[in-house]
């Protein structure tokens, strides 16, 4: 597995490749390091809408509560969806980088 982030959100590439399937929206968050760190999820689209929307959520390991979450504008825009991954990434990342 390529680990080539500081954070790494395992299975969005195969995700978004499948057209946004529903059984593939969601995997591991895996520091640079091999740090499991939790959970990461899309949630709340419908492929069924015009522009659908929804959103990233991140669970820390052996949790159910979301920690962080990022609304998606718009889930076809690879500009919106870039966006809304690289805000929920850099949570993550000074949530885990903190003291």
């Amino acid at each position: 597995m390529d680990l080539r982030y500081p954070i790494n959100f395992v299975g969005y590439d195969e995700w978004v490749a499948s057209g946004y399937t529903h059984e593939l929206a969601g995997g591991d968050v895996i520091t640079r390091d091999g740090e499991f760190l939790g959970k990461w999820r899309a949630v709340d689209y419908n492929l069924e809408e015009d522009n659908p929307g929804g959103r990233y959520e991140f669970v820390l390991d052996g949790q159910s509560e979301v920690k962080f979450a990022e609304d998606i504008g718009v889930i076809d825009s690879g500009l919106r969806r870039g966006l809304a991954l690289s805000e929920i990434t850099r949570k993550v990342r000074e949530w885990h980088e903190a003291p």
